[in-house]
Order: C-alpha cells, then sequence, then structure tokens
C-alpha cells in the first residue's frame, strides 16, 4: 500500500463541511499521505440497503474497496457507519473464498476486482495505532487543560466485532486515550455505550431517538461535562441538532457537540472561526472560552 485514500461517505461533504475541513486540517498537520480518488458511492449504510438485498449491499460496498485496491491505497474513514459497512465486507471477503470469487463476477464486468489485502482503518484506530502519542502530542500546541469530555464512539466504531477487532467492543479505551493525549479528561459515565437512537428515525421512530438521546444528555448534564464528542455524522447530528430540539422541554441541556478532528485542531492551535464552529446548532462559545483560559 502507497498510503490511503480517504472514504468521505455521504453525509460529511453533503451535510456537515466544517468535519470535512477540521479533518483535511489535522491530517495535512500530521503530514498523513492521503488523496481523494473518483467513483467512490455510498457505502451503503446497513440498516435500509442490507435489510433489503444483502448481496447487492456486498457489492456495492466491495465496489468502493476495489477503488482503493485498483490505486494502491488503503482507505481511511471518520464516518462508522461507512467504516463498519466496508470492514464488515472485506473480513467476508478475506474469510470466504467463494464469496470472493462471486463478488468479483461482479466487479470484473466493470474493470475491478478485490482481494482482501486492502487496509480499511477508522481515524481513531489510525491516529491510536499508528501515527501514536508522540506524533500527535508533539502537535499540540494549546492542551486542552481542565476540559471534562465526555466520548461518544457509537455502535459502529466497534462493532460487529467478529470484523472490527482494533479496540475492546465492550469496553473501548483508544478514543480515550486520544482525548487525553491533547490535555483533555475523558470522563466516565455511565451510559457511554449507549446508542444515540439515530437509526429509529429511518423506520418513522423519531420521537423514540429524541428519547434515547435525551438519557444520554440527562446524565451528562448532572455530571457537568464540557462537551461531548463523537466522530460519526448520525450521532453528531443526534447530539447536536436534536438537542437543540430537546432544549425546549430540557432548558439544562447545553452540552456543546464536537468532532475528534475539531478537538484535535482546536489543541493544534487552529481557531474557532477557521473550524467553522458557528456552524454547529449548540454554541460552542462557552467551551472555547473556558479552554483559551487553560483551566
Amino acid at each position: 500500500m502507497k498510503g490511503y485514500t480517504f472514504f468521505w461517505g455521504c453525509q460529511i461533504p453533503a451535510r456537515f463541511s466544517f468535519m470535512e475541513k477540521s479533518t483535511r486540517l489535522v491530517l495535512d498537520m500530521l503530514n498523513v499521505d492521503y488523496v481523494d480518488l473518483p467513483g467512490f458511492t455510498c457505502c451503503p449504510e446497513k440498516t435500509l440497503v442490507k435489510n433489503y438485498n444483502e448481496k447487492l449491499w456486498m457489492i456495492t460496498a466491495a465496489r468502493n474497496i476495489a477503488i482503493a485496491e485498483k490505486n494502491g491505497r488503503g482507505m481511511l474513514h471518520a464516518c462508522t457507519g461507512c467504516y463498519s459497512t466496508l470492514q464488515s465486507v472485506n473480513s467476508k471477503i478475506k474469510t470466504y473464498p467463494k464469496i470472493m470469487k462471486e463478488v468479483n463476477g461482479y466487479l470484473g464486468s466493470v474493470g475491478l476486482g478485490v482481494s482482501g489485502r486492502c487496509e480499511i482503518k477508522h481515524i481513531v484506530e489510525f491516529f491510536h495505532d499508528e501515527l501514536g502519542y508522540g506524533k500527535i502530542r508533539e502537535k499540540v500546541k494549546r492542551p486542552l487543560k481542565g476540559m471534562r469530555i465526555a466520548v461518544h464512539g457509537g455502535c459502529h466504531l466497534v462493532r460487529p466485532s467478529r470484523a472490527i477487532h482494533f479496540d475492546d467492543p465492550v469496553k473501548p479505551i483508544k478514543y480515550d486515550r486520544l482525548i487525553e493525549w491533547i490535555g483533555a479528561r475523558s470522563v466516565y459515565y455511565s451510559t457511554k455505550m449507549m446508542c444515540c437512537g439515530g437509526y429509529l428515525d429511518r423506520t418513522g421512530q423519531h420521537s423514540k431517538t429524541l428519547y434515547m438521546a435525551s438519557v444520554k444528555l440527562h446524565e451528562l448534564s448532572l455530571i457537568k461535562v464540557d462537551a461531548i464528542t463523537t466522530t460519526c455524522p448520525e450521532c453528531f447530528k443526534v447530539y447536536d441538532n436534536y438537542q437543540y430540539l430537546l432544549k425546549k422541554e430540557h432548558p439544562e441541556f447545553n452540552i456543546p457537540v464536537f468532532t475528534l478532528q475539531e478537538l484535535m485542531a482546536l489543541s493544534f492551535g487552529f481557531s474557532p472561526d477557521e473550524l467553522g464552529l458557528d456552524q454547529h446548532r449548540m454554541n460552542t462559545s462557552q467551551f472555547v472560552e473556558k479552554m483559551e483560559k487553560g483551566y
């Protein structure tokens, strides 16, 4: 492999351009070898496509992997849904020769193929396992000293565990370590592994999504965290956009939401304006003010 291609997925470039910007700034600051490749489609996500037609889901995902393979590159992901889909399919291709043969039968008609050798990594995995403490810490100019951060990895970051092995699926710690490497404190809380509920929206159960989000937000309000962090665009939507809606009934909910990349970029010295933090629904100014005071 000669570096990586970044697989942005659908939601980040279409809905949350500020996520893409902070990710690029951090990757460039860390001198990561990555490129954008043409031809990618939706990963595709599991809830709708896989349940409708699993073979279609697998072939579509394999086609994306094949594009990276054809260019001799691995794949980096920020979206946990994309990561889980592509890593799951890649694992099946590597494990079952019959599946690889069938998939390649379809991909061959468009001049592509998969071998199972493509390295597929989430940025949490890449930052922690490949770059490590030293390379990240040396870029920190403004440690997030004293900031209490609640890590929400989301369901797909470490699952399914049969395909994703970079962290413990029940008690993951690597995202937490990254937060501490940039100077903040990762706060333990009992609902840490609870789903955001975002996918219930896809089945017309919006009220249940709001309820599940409110359970976690209630706990985090009680223990007075300074922010929630997630890399998943769906989880970000729930805790940022929907928290804004929930404030009508829960005025105590006032927790800013940041991606890992945004927190890293802030610690690397980038300004809130450079990162587009004003595009968040939940106000981030109180967090930034406290961070700049350094306590």
